[in-house]
């Protein structure tokens, strides 16, 4: 009977093995080491080790600064949107008392009432820009009609001068603005003034012819305008006459 002799198994170790091994248990602790470190810079807020004091201050200063950075912005929108917001209660008041002028008005024996004259004057461009309003006076009638004459006093090379705006308004014709209206009528001419001329005085004339013939004239001194960015809309000869019924 024959016996069986047991069988010799070899097993061969590459000889960098070991280091293979090593290599992946470092490893494996760097990536517990990293992992434990984001957890416990998320998480333990009280640990020195992942919370600098002077990191953490840092960030708080930046947030804050941040923070005041938006707070001007919106500071600045705000204070803008109001502003906006008075000038547009001081127009709607000025067009109230304009009206209330118009249905109301005052008894001053003139069958027509001429306002002063708006102006806006820019130097750097030598625009001048003239809004004329006219109403009807304490009588009512249902129709008015007239002529308004505009021009403006200044000085031309050191000398007194005068210039007739319709000379200059390319929509005029007639050298006067018509006027036809049963309650108001707003004038409004925008030009260029010839070079060297300063304007210093405008004067509103009007001729009515009905209901009645009168005569009324006014002297308004010209503003200048603060804010010449861009010159003024519209100038170079323009004119529109805007009557409410």
């Amino acid at each position: 009977m024959q016996k069986h002799q047991p069988r010799t198994m070899v097993v061969r170790v590459h000889p960098h093995a070991w280091r293979w091994r090593v290599g992946g248990a470092a490893t494996a602790l760097l990536l517990i080491f990293v992992v434990g470190y984001l957890v416990g810079a998320s998480q333990a807020d009280d640990v020195p080790f992942f919370n600098n004091p002077e990191e953490r201050l840092r960030n708080e200063i930046a947030k804050l600064t941040v923070e005041r950075d938006a707070d001007q912005i919106t500071l600045r929108s705000l204070k803008s949107t109001l502003a906006e917001q008075a000038s547009e209660i001081s127009e709607m008041r000025d067009m109230l008392a304009l009206y209330r002028g118009v249905m109301v008005p005052e008894e001053t024996g003139d069958v027509v009432v001429l306002r002063a004259s708006a102006t806006d004057y820019d130097p750097l461009t030598q625009s001048l820009r003239v809004v004329t309003i006219v109403h009807r006076g304490a009588s009512d009638y249902s129709k008015y009609e007239g002529e308004l004459s505009i021009s403006v006093e200044g000085r031309l090379t050191e000398q007194p001068h005068t210039i007739d705006l319709s000379s200059l308004d390319t929509a005029t014709e007639s050298g006067v603005f018509p006027i036809q209206f049963q309650y108001l009528q707003r004038i409004q001419v925008a030009v260029s003034l010839p070079e060297g001329f300063i304007p210093e005085i405008v004067v509103s004339s009007v001729t009515m012819d009905r209901p009645v013939k009168a005569a009324l004239a006014r002297r308004d001194a010209v503003e200048l305008l603060i804010s010449t960015e861009g010159g003024l809309e519209g100038a170079g000869g323009n004119a529109s006459n805007n009557s409410e019924r």
